[in-house]
């Protein structure tokens, strides 16, 4: 009897070692791939998306658009900006150049009175309810409380200040604004209507509050400075964010959405979580707003606000 040739099957065995070699080498190469900005697509699970709803024009005196009025359908038109507050939806929509009040529990819409925006309008809200809305191209903050009552606007320190991104202290209701033109801090008491700067920084980027340190994303550094008393205690993320557009805390943890490549990134010590639009359905996200666990996403080119829930990292 012939011997059996083995030859073919040798051969097959040292091309997979060979292979499996190269990657361990590529990936030793690479060193620890959680310092790196890497793609995960398990922290954020699509739930629903708003892409209008029955515009009304009856509302109760607080706010809350009611049925019974005239009500059209109504979508939204290129949402900008979202935020919501005591069981409510608002959403800062540039194509019509109004902030929409959406019921989400009847899904009737009602538009804040006396409130006009523009593109690239940045929309906050206090806990409250109060409304706070940056114009672009001003120099102050203005304020609508949630029964549509203009309030007080909170102005810049200078003429010449143009404030880049601004956040409301919860707890306090103070308003830390970004001076784009002075690079500074500034910091605006609930009852006051003038600035007082509070921190020098080297560029001007989003900003968000965690546990008394403010957090300021730095496109320079390419990281998320935190701050905490006025002295620079660490940078987060260093290297990996190119033009950072938003900036966000919730319970402890923080979210960035790049403008450069529109991914949404969860920012540790380690780097980046990063996922990005297509495997979250989105186009060109322009806000996000974080909520007891929930992200809210305003998305113009898809002419919605989806939303996300957020899987936490383990302890």
């Amino acid at each position: 009897m012939r011997p059996v040739v083995r030859v073919a099957g040798s051969r097959r065995r040292f091309v997979q070692r060979t292979a499996a070699l190269a990657v361990g080498v590529a990936v030793a190469a690479c060193g620890d791939p959680v310092r790196h900005k890497r793609e995960v697509a398990t922290w954020l699970e699509p739930l629903h998306g708003f892409y209008g709803g029955l515009l009304t024009d009856r509302m109760d005196p607080t706010g809350t658009p009611l049925p019974g009025g005239n009500e059209t359908s109504f979508s939204f038109l290129a949402p900008e900006g979202v935020v919501s507050v005591l069981g409510s939806l608002f959403v800062a929509d540039a194509g019509y150049g109004r902030v929409f009040r959406l019921d989400r529990g009847t899904g009737l819409m009602a538009a804040v009175p006396g409130l006009r925006i523009a593109s690239g309008t940045k929309l906050r809200a206090g806990l409250d309810g109060t409304l706070y809305v940056l114009d672009p191209l001003g120099a102050e903050i203005r304020r609508v409380s949630l029964h549509g009552v203009s309030l007080p606007a909170m102005h810049a320190r200078l003429p010449t200040s143009r404030y880049l991104d601004f956040v409301v202290e919860g707890a306090t209701g103070r308003v830390f604004a970004v001076d784009g033109v002075h690079k500074l801090i500034d910091r605006i008491e609930p009852v006051g209507r003038v600035a007082l700067d509070i921190l020098e920084i080297d560029a001007a980027g989003p900003i968000a509050l965690q546990d008394g340190s403010v957090l300021l994303a730095d496109n320079r550094c390419a990281c998320v400075n935190e701050f905490r008393e006025g002295k620079l205690v660490r940078r987060l993320g260093q290297g990996l964010i190119r033009q950072a557009a938003d900036l966000v805390v919730d319970r402890g943890e923080i979210y960035l959405l790049d403008a450069f490549d529109r991914s949404i990134s969860r920012v540790n010590e380690g780097g980046l979580e990063s996922i990005f639009p297509a495997q979250l359905d989105l186009i060109s996200p322009k806000q996000i707003f974080v909520s007891n666990g929930i992200m809210h996403v305003a998305d113009p080119a898809k002419r919605a606000v989806s939303l996300y829930r957020i899987h936490r990292r383990l302890p």
